[in-house]
């Protein structure tokens, strides 16, 4: 988990053990009292993995395709090495 999803473990069990208000959990997360408390239910149906986000081990949709990154690179290494950032893009193009 990043530290931004640790904070909100921290701020979610301090509001659920009574130390903490949804309203001070909101200043502390910088959201609104109706995320903190969506937050809460997530915590409370699934822990502390529900708070992660929901894309953590996809791969983007507008990802290249592993193929497409080889040849990409063979290119580069065989036919146009030397050529600069934009004139590759410029000739691949």
């Amino acid at each position: 988990m990043t530290k931004a999803e640790l904070k909100k473990v921290h701020v979610v069990e301090k509001i659920l053990e009574g130390h903490m208000t949804n309203a001070e959990g909101a200043a502390a997360l910088g959201m609104t009292q109706r995320q903190v408390i969506r937050l809460k239910k997530n915590y409370q149906t699934g822990g502390a993995q529900k708070l992660a986000h929901g894309n953590r081990g996809r791969k983007p949709s507008h990802a290249l395709a592993d193929e497409i990154k080889e040849r990409v690179v063979t290119l580069y290494k065989e036919k146009y090495h030397g050529s600069n950032n934009c004139h590759f893009a410029e000739l691949l193009a």
